[in-house]
């Protein structure tokens, strides 16, 4: 393909902004673009809690300080950069002390999301399509990451409507997460700086009386595309998980896609993780055992074992975000039973408080048999992958999902729900070329009823061993990705020019 100018517009960005899977999605994609030749800028908010020395982050000279209008007030913006990518990928922060100055990325440390959210996104959506004029550098492709994004794609159909930006700017939203949509009362039309008839249909923005800048997004954007093809089918044809959305969604026919997200193995490779006490691959397992050994120590487990130093029943992982969508609502009921029953667990992560509370009784309750730690901590989640044998995913939905690649990597087979990129990436046992398990319902009895499923073949160390291997061999990479986003630049920029 010949090369592109894409700019990506993205609210998180791996390492530097991270929130969820949408900071490292966007980071490994840009990387990704970059190293197949293409042009690729990355604008986001220069957030107040970034180490701007530490992480080199420097004026980007040849573009003066300017004011930006937002609503009824005018704010000062200063762009800065960090190169990165051999020249070919350059992450360009925007500066701005009244929006940006404070930690955080949608909301305080105390969880509180910033009230002046759609301010935020609208200076960074104005700050990225000034850009392109101001460092005459015509862009191709536009691409939007998920709602707080969006405003850039909306901005793009309104005022620069039947003009270059300069360069085509074709137009790519990508969905992360449709259950975060940025829905507003309409007086936030105004912050916006667009007419009160955008909040009212036919407006991009009219949402039942609101608006709403993801389906804006959806509608403004030449192409769209979320992040599992499982769950691009779910959010047209299930009102739930179409989240008010599916029809909009359902409306924009082959012009919306799923593209699965991929992996960064560079980071997770268990045979030379510096996070393990040792590396092992899928020929020499040796080094997983060990992995489980030191990580039951470091937590306090303890389990019996058989004569060869295998558990009797298998130590099951979790690592991730403590809310409902996470199914952590149906596996918290089981744990009582299944530590009696002689399974062991170790818990990571943080969330709703009512979540926290619940596990640390149960750690309190069963200390040898449930671990839970509750702090952000990506050594240990590293730990925690290679050294557990089952990994817990069940999710109540989940667009695409990383950590059940990371667990297969790490020799760990998931428990996953069938939804989203879960029943894109995980071969059910007992099918054939099974590389994990899978139940069907949210409910907790189906995940108890796949765990004793689990139960009832893990003395069977063969047979185990082949599911380790061949999950361990399966591969989710971003340049299978890439090619795909490239081919739907190709459409959003053939739609442009038709357009």
């Amino acid at each position: 393909m010949t090369p592109l100018h894409i700019m990506m517009v993205t609210a998180e960005f791996a390492p530097f902004a991270k929130v969820g899977g949408l900071g490292d999605a966007a980071s490994a994609l840009a990387v990704e673009l970059a190293a197949r030749g293409h042009q690729v800028k990355v604008v986001l908010p220069l957030y107040g809690h970034l180490d701007r020395p530490g992480l080199g982050i420097r004026p980007l000279k040849k573009l003066p300080p300017l004011s930006l209008r937002v609503g009824y007030g005018m704010h000062d913006v200063e762009f800065h950069v960090l190169g990165r990518g051999g020249g070919r990928l350059q992450v360009v922060l925007i500066g701005c002390d009244d929006l940006y100055g404070r930690p955080g990325v949608y909301g305080d440390a105390a969880g509180e999301v910033f009230s002046d959210t759609v301010a935020r996104a609208a200076l960074h959506a104005q700050a990225a399509l000034l850009l392109p004029r101001l460092l005459g550098w015509p862009v191709d492709v536009i691409h939007a990451h998920d709602a707080h994004a969006a405003c850039a794609l909306l901005y793009r159909d309104t005022w620069y409507a039947g003009r270059d930006v300069p360069g085509s700017g074709a137009t790519v939203l990508t969905i992360h997460n449709l259950a975060h949509q940025e829905i507003h009362p309409t007086a936030a039309t105004e912050t916006l700086g667009l007419p009160a008839s955008q909040a009212v249909y036919p407006g991009l923005l009219e949402f039942h009386g609101r608006i709403n800048l993801m389906k804006a997004g959806v509608l403004a954007a030449d192409r769209v595309n979320t992040v599992s093809p499982t769950y691009a089918r779910e959010t047209v044809t299930d009102a739930e998980l179409g989240c008010g959305l599916q029809a909009v969604l359902a409306g924009r026919g082959d012009a919306y896609s799923g593209i699965l997200n991929g992996t960064d193995y560079r980071l997770w490779n268990p045979a030379r993780d510096p996070a393990l006490p040792a590396g092992f691959t899928a020929g020499d397992l040796a080094g997983k055992a060990v992995c489980r050994r030191a990580l039951m120590r470091e937590l306090g487990l303890d389990a019996p074992e058989d004569g060869k130093g295998r558990l009797l029943r298998p130590l099951c992982g979790f690592v991730g975000r403590l809310v409902t969508q996470k199914g952590v609502d149906l596996l918290a009921p089981l744990l009582p039973r299944l530590a009696a029953d002689g399974f062991t667990f170790a818990l990571l992560g943080t969330g709703e408080p009512r979540l926290e509370k619940q596990l640390r009784k149960l750690a309190s309750d069963h200390p040898q048999r449930v671990a839970y730690v509750d702090r952000y901590d990506d050594q240990l989640a590293h730990r925690i992958y290679a050294g557990c044998d089952v990994f817990l995913m069940p999710s109540l939905f989940e667009p695409c999902g990383l950590s059940q690649m990371y667990a297969l990597r790490y020799g760990s087979p998931p428990v996953v729900r069938a939804t989203g990129g879960l029943a894109d990436t995980v071969v059910p046992f007992p099918e054939p070329g099974a590389t994990g398990f899978m139940f069907q319902q949210g409910r907790d009895q189906e995940l108890l009823a796949c765990l004793r499923g689990v139960e009832k073949i893990w003395p069977d160390a063969k047979l185990w061993r082949a599911i380790q291997q061949r999950g361990m061999a399966v591969r989710f990479d971003w340049s299978s990705a890439a090619a795909r986003y490239e081919a739907v630049y190709a459409e959003a920029l053939a739609h442009r020019k038709e357009g």
